[in-house]
Formats: C-alpha cells, structure tokens, sequence
C-alpha cells in the first residue's frame, strides 16, 4: 500500500494481492487505489485491529479490506486528531498512539479519543513547531510504556522527553537528547539513538544516567482551597527500603509567591520537620545507584490562620 502515491498527499494506492509488481486496477487483479476526503496532507500509516490506521495532519482514517470488486473501503474515524510528525506513533496491545500538535490520541477501533494528559501545558507550550517533524515515538513494552522525545522551542533538535504509562495512565516528562529508536525485540534491549552525538545507547540498563538525577516531583498541597496556611511537623515516609531517598520540600504562601526550600532530609521513621505554607511541593531523589520505590508519604499538619 502506497501512502500519497503519483505525488497525491491525499491518494491511498495499493498493489495486486500477493503481487507488488502489479499496480493498475483490472478486472483480473486487486489493485486500486482511493483519495482521502479531507483537506490535510497523509503523514503515516499503521497496522491496527486488523485495520490499517492512516493518519494525516488533521485527521485519521481507516482502510478496511473488503474483497472485490472495491477491495478496501476508507472511511474517517477521528477529526482534529491530525499526527504532528511522521515518527510520532506506537502500536501496541492496547492500539495505535500519537503526539498530535496540541493533544495526545489514541484508536483502538471504532472511533479516534483524546488521551488525558496532565501534562500537556507543558509539553505544547514548550515545543518548537517549526522542527515538529523530529519528533520520534519510542515503545517500552516492557514497562507498558511510550516515550515521545522532541525539540524544545530553544532547540532545533530533540531534547525533551514525555511519556505514557499505558498501563498505569502516568505520564513523565524529562530531558534527554535522543532521535529515534526501536523496542526491545530483534535486540535484548531498547537502542535509542542520538542525532546530536551520533551515538547508540542501550536504554535499561545500569543506573547511569549521564550525570542527571532521577526524582518524582509532587504537584502544589493545600489545605482544601488554600485559604489557610499549615504547619508541617513531620512526615511518615512510604518507602519499599527505607533510606533510598531523600525528602526536600518547596513552599509558597501565594501563587506567585517566592518559592522557599526545606531539606534534604534523609528519611527515617518519623521525619522531624519545621516550616509553613499555603501550598506545599514534595520532591524525593535517590540516595543509592539501585531501584527505589516510594509509596504515599504521610504529612503531620495543624491548620494555621489566612495570612
């Protein structure tokens, strides 16, 4: 099947069954061809639920073989859903999924749905447009995972990272300078290669991470609205082996407030703590060069007046 053939952006070709020499329609062959009724431009296509998925700049469709006399019939499954880059898909258990250019997108058949992305803003308010064709989708299968790595608005070259958790429906952003990539498969790992250095790496593996720091950042805590402030006193820490990580704490008392820095405090059973604010951000970073898993970690608070 041939993907904007004879030069069409929208025209969908494909070859006699079992003969890929063969490519014009007879009345002794299966070939033939369609045009996409849509005004966006054909930028890739998957193989999804026995359908093959074709995506455009502005929207998706699907071509669904149906024997002769037509062979495939197409029809338009998702609009505004349109792929921000040719490279910006991954198939897996669950269907087709793609980096559009404001939103995330998932077919599992039947019609296209928006993912949820709690972290969009960030990734679409800091994307440099004019490289979007960089962008690359990587899966980690064995983590149920789908990396999206691209340019940055002061990048002409992929430096950033986001990704879905399928499994667990997280998200994680980062900064990484990688262009593309394939799973684990033909190789025992997943190879990611860098276009800035010209390098292949072996991903998941060790626990060196190029001088960067792996941590999980909460987002603001408040006293219900926020209209008063507290005062944290300790914290029950939830960790699978306590003393991998360690604890540090940012505060506000507005928004726009000055951000203030408590720690880092190594964790014990409890963790003896002293400050206050209207709204508070738990960052916790590993200790060790090894595997640290943390649970829900239990603040001590008395509620404090408005100002």
């Amino acid at each position: 099947m041939a993907l904007g053939a004879a030069g069409n952006p929208r025209l969908v070709q494909w070859s006699d069954r079992e003969n890929n020499t063969v490519w014009t329609p007879a009345a002794t062959n299966e070939a033939g061809s369609l045009e996409l009724q849509t005004s966006g431009r054909i930028r890739c296509g998957v193989k999804v639920q026995n359908q093959s998925l074709i995506l455009t700049d502005t929207d998706a469709h699907v071509a669904t073989y149906s024997g002769p006399p037509y062979v495939y019939g197409i029809e338009r499954v998702g609009t505004s859903c349109g792929i921000i880059s040719t490279n910006a898909v991954s198939v897996v258990d669950k269907g087709a999924v793609w980096m559009g250019s404001r939103s995330f997108y998932t077919y599992t058949g039947g019609a296209v749905s928006e993912v949820s992305c709690e972290v969009s803003d960030y990734v679409f308010s800091d994307i440099n447009h004019s490289q979007a064709s960089k962008v690359a989708a990587v899966s980690n299968a064995n983590f149920g995972e789908i990396w999206w790595f691209y340019p940055s608005s002061g990048s002409n070259e992929n430096d950033r990272y986001v990704v879905f958790n399928y499994n667990d429906n997280t998200w994680a952003i980062g900064t990484m300078a990688r262009t593309a990539g394939v799973d684990a498969g033909v190789y025992r790992l997943p190879i990611i290669v860098s276009a800035l250095n010209k390098k292949l790496y072996e991903h998941e593996i060790g626990f060196n991470y190029d001088g960067g720091e792996p941590f999980a950042e909460s987002g603001p805590i408040s006293i219900g609205s926020g209209d008063n402030v507290m005062s944290v006193t300790q914290m029950i820490p939830d960790e699978k082996t306590q003393g991998d990580v360690d604890a540090t704490f940012k505060t506000r008392f507005y928004p726009n407030d000055v951000e203030r820095t408590y720690g880092p405090y190594n964790m014990s059973n409890p963790v003896s703590l002293r400050f206050t604010g209207r709204q508070v951000r738990i960052r916790v970073e590993g200790v060790n060069t090894d595997d640290w898993r943390v649970g829900i970690n239990r603040l001590e608070v008395k509620q404090g007046g408005r100002r």
